[in-house]
Formats: C-alpha cells, structure tokens, sequence
C-alpha cells in the first residue's frame, strides 16, 4: 500500500519500462520533462502522465494487450510504428505524432482521446479494426496521409474535434458505425467522409472546403445528418450510392459541382437548404427514392432538381427558385409529385417533363419563370388546384405524345398561351380559370376535353385549336376577350355543350376548313359575329341561343355548310343569317328575330337555304334577301 501511494505521488523512475515493472494495478507513473526513447508493452493497468510543461515525449513503440486499460496524460509520443491496441487505451492532452505508416492500430480494443492531437501519419492516424471502439473528444486530426481515421467493423465517436489536410478525413467500412457531433472537417484532397456498407451519423458538424467531395456513401450505407453544413467542395458535396440517407436541418452550399446526388439511393430531406451550385443543387438518379419535406433549393448556376432513370421524387412545402436552366427536370421514365410547393422566379423554365416521365402537383405555386413554367415533352402531368401564374413563356407547353391534366387550377397573366400544345397530346381540364393571357393552343393532332372551367379576359385569341386537332368544352365560359374567343383552323374540330361564349372584341367563333357542334350553349354580346364560318367548314347547332351581335351573328363563306336545330337567333345589329360563295344552310324549328336590321337571312353567289318549321320575323317586313343565283327556301310558305 505504502509503495502503491508512492508511485502515485512521488516516484519518477528514469525509464518507463523500470516504472512500468516497479508499478501495481491503478498506479499512476509521472514521467519527467524529457524524450524517452524506448519501446514497451504494458502488462498492468497504469496512468503515465508527462509533464504539465509538455516537454515529455516517448519515441518508440508499445502494446497495450487485452484486458489492459492505461491512460496518457500530458505526452507527446512518437511512434517509431504503430501504438498497437487490443486492451483500452485513454490519452488526455496527447500529441501523436511521427512519420510511420499508422499512429495508432486498435485491434478488438478501445481507445479514447480528449483535447489530443493525431498528425504526420504517412497513411492513417488512427485504424480502428475488428469490434473495436474509439472515443474522440476536442481531438485536432492534421497532415495525416491517406486519412485520419480508418474504421472497419469498428465504432467511433468524434465530438468538437478538428479534422483538416489529409487524402480522405475519416473512411467507414465494413458494417461500421460512426458518429460525428459539432466537428469541423475542412481541405482534405478527396473525400472528406466515406462510407461503405456503415452507418455515420452526424450532428452540428461543419464539412467544407475540400479538393473533392464532402460525403460519399456507397453500398448499402446509411447517412443521418442532422444540422450539417456542408460548404464549398470542388466536388458533388453529398453523394448517395446504394444507400440511404436521412438529412433534418442541413445547409448544403456553394459547391463547384452539385449538391446532392443519389445513385439507386433513398433520402429523406427535412427543413434543408439546398443552394449556390455550379452544378444542379439535387440530382435523384438510377431508380432512386427522395423525399422532401419543408425545405428550400435554390440560386443555382444549373438545374435545381434533377430526376432521372426511373427514379422517384416526393416534395412536400418545399420552395425551388432562382435557378439559371430549368428548376426541376424529370426524365428517363422518372415520376415527381410536389405537395404544397413553389417553383418561383426561375430564369428558365419552371418544371421539364420528357422522356416518358410523368410529374404531379397538388395546391403548388409555379409562377415568376423567364420561360414556360412547364415543358413536357413525351411525358404525363397532372396539375390539381395550382396556381400558374406571371411566367414569361407558356403556362404549360406540352409536344409529342404527352398528356396533361388540369383540375381546379388558376392561369394568370403568362405572356405566351397559358396552355400551348403541338402533336398528339391529350389534354383535360376541369374546374379551372385562365384569364389575362392567351388561354389554349393546340396544334397537330391535339386533343383536350374541358369542363366546368372559363377562360376570359385576354388580349389575344382566347382558344385556338389547328390542324387537325379536336376540342370538346361542357359547361364552360369563354368571354371578356379583346380579340376572336374560339379559331378553329385546319381540319380540326371543336364541340361545344352547355357553354356560354360572351363579349369579344372580334368573331366569338371562327371556324376555318373545319368543323363544330354546338348543343346546349349561348353565344351573346359580341361586337362582330358569333361565328365565322368558311372555307369549306361544318357546323352544327341545337338547342341554342345566339343574340346580340353587332355584325352578321352568323356569316357562312366559301363552300361551307350549316345546319341549325331548335336555335334562337335574336337581337343583332345586322342580318342573323348570312350564307354566300356557294355555301349552305338548313334550319329547323328555330327562332330567327331581328328588329334592327331588315333582312334576317342573306343568299348571296349561289349559295342556299332551306328552312323548315321555323320563324323569321323583323319589325321592318323584308326577312329574306337573295341575289346570284342563290336560294331561300321556307318549306312554311
């Protein structure tokens, strides 16, 4: 006992080896202010403390076997090979340090370290090998060669430690567990943390300014980052590789090339900000699974999000905006649904759908983009109670085989159609507004199917459909436009059912070479015609009611027909009927009345007009009026 509180206080053996076999279990060996060169194995559980001046320093090598504990306090030690640990080793207020392959070997051990510094190893600082377990508290990690710390089938726990000028900072493998917690990772050569087949958590670590990535995980890895930052690497900052990933509160910016990437990966990224990359901010890829929830991406020099070879992107109150190309891309068989989300101020366009692909989106705002707020090209979209507004292109353009879907949505002010298509796309539209702004165009083949919905106050033509499409409207409004409401052109056709067409500047309907059916609808107050029909186009109408025009309500020309079935043409301006150039006319059981012009039907240049069971009246007399070899023939008379 008495030679025990004697090495405890007093003893400073000349060699550590004579302390070593001098002490008992639990002593404690105080070392003088001096190099020790000499290599040891420790047989005991012992503390070796150093000088509080920090002018100890052992130079050589030693052991600490199984079921071993020693604790170093106030030493610098450098190892002439590596520390080799199967027992538990403790250093307080250490440096190691020297020019050897590996500082510190734990083999199935236990090593903790606080306030100690690990340096100038020529590959590894510390390995972590087989079951063992490594603590590191205020630890600075610097110049070491391939990487600080090395951890296969091992755990280690870094907090408040400092990590910088080494190949990678710290290499996870093999089913390894490691955890970082308000720790600063900074200009490592390549990766700054790597991950395969392990686990890392982190929490309130800053990761910046690496020659290469930030962190990197490959198969079968799982990352849980919570209050990360990671900042300014020359490579992608977050790379997901076969694994998964959980993000809460993160701040990922300013890289030379992406943010985010997931490869066959899963993510989930919670209250995250996401910005300033060179390349696109967040890239899902090959058969990849994301989730984003409240987060904001944003004021990329590329793409925002990018998601592509099948892979799958959830988005729920997230923002995307300020981007330099299009804000969200999906493609290659990819699908996206956005909950809830803004995709604002882009300076290309908001959301690109192609390539087989189909995008979602459920009470978002797409709005402030310097081109269309959607491209979908050979894709599927689906808009419900979105707001599509003040975009410099089109509300939605949609080419080559896509379809689309529009239910509850608003258009606002878009500077070019707020619904554009071009070859063999379907369209459907329901419950939905589109005013201020050109509302429909399609073109080659399209087709759309829209009820329930309005389009008004335009300064353009409100809905144009051409060359060869088809366009079937129930129970819509189409008025308030400064130019023609509906122009159906090139052998296309047009339906309308229990609609309303009202006040435009110009013809409410052209129809040109090609065909409509009108059941069930008003066409009123227009300042031209109701319809303008020619060249060689159809058109059919029953059950409707068509009045107050200031030119002719119906004007039918060049080798174009019309037939009407209980239809009320009253109160225009000018003629009702005015059929010439071979054009022809079949009325039945309808109402014509005009008391402010005196002849309600015109024939004019070998056109004719037969009418049947039907009423033609005018306060003036005259009803009929013919010239040219033309016809009006009243089966009544």
């Amino acid at each position: 006992m008495f030679r025990s509180l004697y090495n405890l206080f007093f003893s400073k053996l000349n060699t550590i080896k004579g302390s070593l076999a001098k002490a008992d279990n639990g002593d404690v060996i105080r070392l003088y202010p001096k190099k020790y060169k000499e290599s040891f194995q420790i047989d005991k559980d012992v503390t070796i403390v150093g000088d509080e001046s920090g002018q100890t320093v052992i130079e050589g090598m030693f052991v600490i076997p199984k079921n071993i504990r020693a604790t170093f306090q106030n030493l610098t030690i450098a190892p002439t090979a590596h520390l080799y640990i199967e027992g538990e080793a403790v250093f307080e207020n250490c440096t190691i340090k020297k020019n050897t392959n590996v500082l510190i070997t734990v083999n199935g051990g236990y090593i903790k370290a606080v306030h100690s510094n690990f340096q100038k190893a020529k590959e590894v600082a510390v390995a972590l090998l087989n079951n063992s377990n490594g603590v590191f508290t205020h630890c600075n990690f610097h110049h070491n060669g391939k990487m600080h710390l090395f951890v296969k089938n091992s755990k280690a726990f870094l907090e408040s430690c400092e990590c910088s000028n080494a190949l990678k900072g710290l290499w996870i493998t093999d089913q390894s567990f490691a955890q970082t917690k308000k720790s600063h990772f900074t200009r490592h050569e390549d990766t700054q943390i790597f991950a395969e087949n392990s686990t890392y958590f982190d929490f309130q670590s800053f990761i910046e300014r690496s020659d290469g990535f930030g962190i990197v995980a490959k198969n079968e890895s799982e990352v849980n980052l919570h209050s990360t930052v990671l900042f300014s690497h020359v490579s992608t900052q977050l790379v997901i590789d076969k694994s998964r990933l959980n993000g809460k509160q993160c701040l990922i910016q300013c890289g030379n090339e992406s943010g985010v990437v997931l490869q066959e990966g899963e993510g989930l990224l919670s209250q995250c900000e996401i910005s300033s990359h060179q390349k696109s901010n967040v890239q899902a890829s090959k058969k990849s699974l994301l989730h984003l929830e409240h987060c904001e991406i944003h004021s990329g020099y590329d793409n925002g999000l990018v998601i592509n070879k099948e892979s799958i992107v959830n988005c729920s109150k997230t923002m995307i905006k300020d981007h330099l190309s299009t804000q969200v891309v999906i493609t290659d068989k990819s699908q996206c649904s956005m909950k809830e989300s803004s995709i604002i101020n882009g300076r290309h366009v908001g959301i690109g759908v192609e390539r087989k692909s189909e995008c979602m989106l459920l009470e978002c705002q797409v709005i402030q983009n310097n081109n269309s707020a959607f491209n979908v090209d050979r894709g599927v979209l689906r808009v419900y109670r979105c707001d599509i507004s003040e975009n410099n292109g089109n509300g939605i353009l949609a080419i080559n085989h896509s379809e689309v879907e529009v239910e509850a949505c608003r258009f606002f002010g878009n500077h070019m159609p707020h619904l554009a298509s071009k070859t063999k796309v379907k369209i459907h539209i329901s419950n939905s507004d589109f005013h201020h702004g050109k509302s429909i165009f399609l073109l080659h083949r399209c087709e759309i199917h829209a009820v329930h919905s309005r389009f008004h106050d335009s300064m353009n033509i409100q809905i144009e459909i051409t060359e060869h499409s088809t366009a079937n409207f129930e129970h819509c409004k189409i008025y308030n436009g400064k130019s023609y409401g509906i122009k159906v052109l090139k052998n296309s056709h047009l339906s309308l059912y229990h609609s309303q067409i009202h006040h435009h500047e110009l013809a409410q309907i052209v129809v040109n070479d090609s065909s409509v059916i009108l059941n069930n609808s008003e066409i009123y107050k227009g300042k031209r015609n109701a319809l303008f029909i020619q060249n060689h186009s159809e058109v059919f109408i029953q059950e409707s009611f068509i009045s107050k025009h200031l030119q002719a309500q119906i004007w039918i020309d060049h080798e174009s027909s019309l037939e009407l079935l209980s239809v009320q043409l009253t109160d225009g301006k000018h003629s009702d009927l005015h059929a010439q150039n071979q054009s022809k006319v079949y009325v039945e059981n309808s109402i014509i009345r005009n008391d402010q012009y005196r002849y309600n039907v015109q024939a004019l240049n070998n056109s004719k007009i037969e009418i049947v069971n039907t009423i033609v009246e005018n306060k003036y007399g005259d009803v009929y009026y013919s010239e040219n070899n033309s016809s009006i023939n009243n089966s009544d008379y």
